[in-house]
């Protein structure tokens, strides 16, 4: 059995090759311990060698022409759209003060069992708005301009046609932990951290994260839900994108 130092191991291949010499150089140090060679010992009692787990591949998504529409700030809904099966939301859905809230039946079925798993949790979940119209989404737009000046209201409320209101696949939840109101601090209430960890399990997604403006256009929503399907939901968690882009990763 011929034992080498790290050094002569490298003299050696200087000898045999240059190329190999330089790469050798690069992985051995000084002062490391002498190599054996020529030689093969097996422990039998070293533990198997286990494979380095990989990330798990993004769930496949399908592109979904009645669930997947992109609307945002530069693609707008048909005129006259309006969408099918709405229906309203059960009484106890509504946040106070609210009522005749309208989403898609499909949309209304899916929630079901995520409010049923939420109060399981001990979370109750409310909704304060649903459908708008094409004319309720431009009153609203407006009445935002007006408080807001025209610019902070781009930030923070669609111009008519371009809101996933618009598609009754979209709710906006509230909690009585920051007086019902919609903003950045829903994501501290309880329902807030429930939704942001729970609702993509059943097929909802968060439209407007936090830092993505410079992408949906929109400041950090963390109460507004859209409906995209639990298939395409888990896709869209696993993928780390903001929801217009793996909207658009989709399209066919």
């Amino acid at each position: 059995m011929l034992v080498l130092t790290r050094r002569r191991l490298l003299q050696r291949a200087i000898a045999i090759s240059g190329g190999l010499a330089t790469a050798l150089t690069l992985a051995c140090g000084e002062d490391e311990p002498g190599v054996i060679i020529g030689t093969t010992t097996v422990d039998p009692t070293a533990e198997p060698a286990t494979e380095v787990p990989t990330s798990p591949p993004t769930p496949a998504a399908e592109f979904d022409v009645d669930l997947h529409v992109l609307v945002d700030k530069a693609r707008a809904l048909p005129d006259g759209y309006v969408p099918p099966n709405l229906e309203y939301l059960p009484p106890e859905w509504h946040a106070p003060e609210v009522g005749g809230l309208q989403l898609r039946s499909d949309v209304i079925d899916a929630l079901r069992p995520m409010f049923a798993a939420a109060a399981e949790d001990g979370v109750e979940l409310r909704i304060r708005s649903a459908y708008r119209s094409y004319d309720e989404q431009a009153y609203t737009f407006d009445y935002w301009v007006s408080v807001l000046g025209e610019e902070q209201a781009r930030r923070e409320s669609a111009e008519p046609g371009h809101s996933e209101h618009q598609l009754a696949t979209t709710a906006d939840f509230a909690s009585g932990e920051n007086g019902w109101e919609l903003l950045e601090s829903f994501a501290d209430t309880t329902q807030g951290e429930w939704l942001a960890g729970n609702a993509h399990q059943f097929g909802f997604a968060m439209s407007y994260p936090r830092d993505g403006e410079s992408i949906t256009g929109y400041i950090f929503e963390p109460w507004h839900y859209r409906y995209i399907g639990i298939e395409a939901s888990e896709g869209w968690r696993a993928s780390g994108l903001t929801l217009v882009e793996f909207l658009e990763s989709l399209q066919p």
